[in-house]
């Protein structure tokens, strides 16, 4: 199997709330890494991505490390690799929030640059960890031209980069158009209600994606933390001799860990253990299972130098 992966990679700045700092290389690298990791020997991992020069010979350095992933997909631009900056604080109350501050992300990735690697390639996640990884455009260029499966990640589609570097959400005007050119789609609670400006309930934006007359959506994720994840899919049911499509939810508890250390990159990992799980079965709900699983494990991970953990 060829999987190909779009998105960024970033360099992280985690600044815990016990007031330590990690330094850490994160973004797509989270995706990348982990479907290399689970896949199999033989199987060839692909990163589509424009990288800086600053950070270009430090992260290829580390994908060679992996004799499954090939950097032919990875483009050395002039533009700086994205820093970001990542505030966790814990309340009196248990709760606990994150602040984003980031850099400019490197350029967007054209459909040039992505065509030669389809005809090979059996799966493609793409991961929107800048919001602007690729254009609405490629996307339905790829989708237009590519039979494998499908999977993105809205991510940091509905994210917007105030003067100050601070991020935060926003809704999408065409959000229906990037929802409905793929196979599965993955976004956390708080970006599928930032996702439409009318503020539609969850249901109804799993409504709108699965039965769009133009949609081949066959699964939308809702991922939920540590309060784990829900699956919309279309059903058929009966009543009486009538026969029907309807909305099926399937929710699935987050499986407790009791070595937690760190939260970053689970809906990147995620994403990865979805869609190889989904190529190989074809089987939403249990890859919904397969995903959520892999995903609390590593939390008790700590960057992607542990993701190796993972198998």
């Amino acid at each position: 199997m060829n999987y190909l992966v779009v998105g960024e990679p970033c360099v992280d700045l985690i600044h815990k709330a016990d007031g330590g700092v990690i330094h850490s290389y994160g973004g797509i690298l989270y995706s990348i890494i982990t479907l290399s990791v689970l896949a199999k020997k033989e199987d060839i991992v692909i990163p589509l991505m424009n990288l800086g020069e600053d950070e270009y010979d430090n992260i290829t350095g580390i994908l060679k490390k992996h004799p499954n992933i090939s950097i032919d997909g990875i483009y050395k631009v002039t533009h700086p690799t994205r820093k970001v900056n990542l505030y966790y604080n814990k309340y009196k109350s248990g709760k606990s929030a994150r602040l984003e501050q980031s850099t400019e992300p490197t350029y967007t990735l054209d459909y040039s640059s992505i065509e030669k690697f389809l005809p090979e390639a059996d799966a493609m996640l793409v991961n929107m960890i800048s919001g602007v990884d690729i254009t609405l455009e490629t996307l339905k260029e790829i989708r237009n031209n590519f039979e494998g499966t499908m999977h993105i990640d809205i991510h940091n589609l509905v994210m917007k980069t105030n003067e100050d570097g601070t991020r935060e959400h926003t809704s999408v005007d065409n959000w229906v158009e990037w929802c409905i050119n793929t196979d599965t789609i993955q976004m956390n609670e708080y970006e599928i209600y930032s996702l439409s400006a009318k503020k539609m309930k969850e249901y109804e934006i799993a409504e709108e994606m699965l039965f769009h007359p133009r949609s081949k959506v066959r699964g939308v994720i809702v991922t939920r933390g540590i309060n784990g994840s829900s699956g919309y899919i279309k059903r058929e049911k009966s009543f009486g001799k009538e026969k029907f499509f309807d909305l099926d939810k399937r929710d699935i508890n987050a499986i407790e860990n009791p070595h937690f250390v760190d939260s970053t990159g689970c809906g990147d990992v995620f994403a990865a253990s979805f869609i190889l799980d989904f190529s190989l079965n074809n089987n939403f709900i249990k890859s919904l299972h397969y995903a959520n699983r892999i995903a609390s494990y590593n939390t008790s991970l700590e960057g992607i130098h542990e993701l190796y953990k993972l198998r």
